[in-house]
């Protein structure tokens, strides 16, 4: 049995590290360059900040401030975004000392044992019943992260050397250990194959700006740009994905520039009548005396996730069912394990001549 966990930035986050994109754009406008059009891109974001939040997505309506055939110019400033937000994160990764917190990573995983335990009755039931259906088998947890980050796979190298923490199970005169399985940065590194861009060209506001260069659009172009790198790492992600039997996303905020794998995860949900979904949400309402407003969130969360995946209205009551959300946060043991913040102003090295080390 397969449980993937899909990782994104709130992970980071929780451990204390300062890696959204509005953390790193205060560094970034900051920068001098000798290229006209990556001080004229800077300038741009300092102009309009609040919306490099969400970068990927501003990144695709930056084209519209270009010209027609400009491709190489718009390439140059995307990849000078990427070296230097790759130099940031190194520095925020470099926060955590991972051989002195062994005890609270080992704290944190063995909440995996205890997966379905805080939600309600009738939902543990369900999950419970997954396990159950799968009792013969070991237990495998998988990750898609979609960090450029080591983080997690740090905690993960501290898992493996402990036998037993994931949780157990004895089932027909055999012992079963769950255990970590296959890990894909999806997405890349800080050290190389970094993805960085839309979901598709419905989300570059000006594609003629690339005329004369249909390999810069490829590359602002996720699912492409992971197919240009020939690492096979889109593909091994959805066969993860597709042998799971619950998909737990956490840390994730459901945006559109990765709607391809709400997608797939509404298609695998579709597919299969006995498949879960659980969507980790920190900002969700307390339960309180009186639910209505933790249980109307939740509805629109789930709603919310069936129309990015494209399932038609007729579909979600054969899914939704299957959706649950949860406050909980399963990576609690671990929460602000970072040092505190270092000086940033020269985490992004001003020299965008630099290239990101190949892996």
């Amino acid at each position: 049995m397969h449980i993937t966990f899909l990782i994104g930035n709130g992970f980071d986050r929780n451990l204390g590290l300062k890696t959204t994109y509005s953390d790193f754009v205060k560094v970034y406008k900051t920068l001098k360059s000798s290229s006209p059009h990556i001080e004229a891109f800077r300038r741009h974001i300092n102009q309009n900040e609040e919306k490099w939040s969400a970068a990927e997505e501003a990144l695709g309506q930056y084209t519209q401030y270009l010209e027609t055939g400009q491709g190489e110019a718009f390439s140059e400033c995307q990849g000078d975004f990427c070296v230097h937000l790759a130099n940031y994160l190194k520095d925020q990764q470099s926060r955590i000392h991972f051989d002195l917190e062994k005890e609270n990573i080992k704290t944190a995983f063995t909440q995996f044992s205890t997966l379905t335990q805080p939600f309600p009755a009738e939902v543990r039931f369900q999950l419970d019943q997954v396990y159950l259906n799968h009792r013969s088998e070991k237990v495998y947890f998988d990750f898609i992260n979609f960090n450029y980050t080591y983080t997690l796979d740090e905690c993960l190298t501290i898992v493996k050397q402990m036998s037993g923490l994931l949780g157990s199970h004895d089932y027909g005169g055999n012992h079963y250990v769950n255990t970590v399985g296959r890990i894909c940065h999806v997405h890349g590194t800080v050290d190389g194959e970094m993805v960085f861009g839309v979901n598709d060209e419905s989300q570059i506001a000006k594609p003629d700006v690339f005329d004369g260069n249909e390999l810069g659009k490829s590359f602002l172009i996720k699912k492409e740009t992971n197919e240009l790198q020939a690492e096979n790492t889109d593909s091994i992600a959805n066969n993860i994905l597709q042998a799971s039997s619950i998909i737990y996303i956490y840390g994730m905020a459901l945006g559109i520039t990765d709607k391809l794998w709400w997608q797939r995860i509404c298609k695998w949900l579709a597919e299969n009548g006995s498949r879960h979904l659980i969507i980790h949400q920190y900002d969700m309402p307390p339960k309180g005396v009186f639910q209505y407003p933790y249980q109307q969130q939740s509805l629109n969360r789930r709603r919310k996730f069936m129309q990015l995946g494209d399932l038609s209205e007729d579909q979600w009551p054969l899914v939704e069912g299957r959706i649950h959300i949860t406050e909980s946060n399963i990576f609690s043991g671990i929460k602000d394990l970072a040092d505190s913040p270092e000086n940033l102003d020269n985490a992004a090295s001003p020299d965008s001549t630099n290239l990101v080390a190949a892996r």
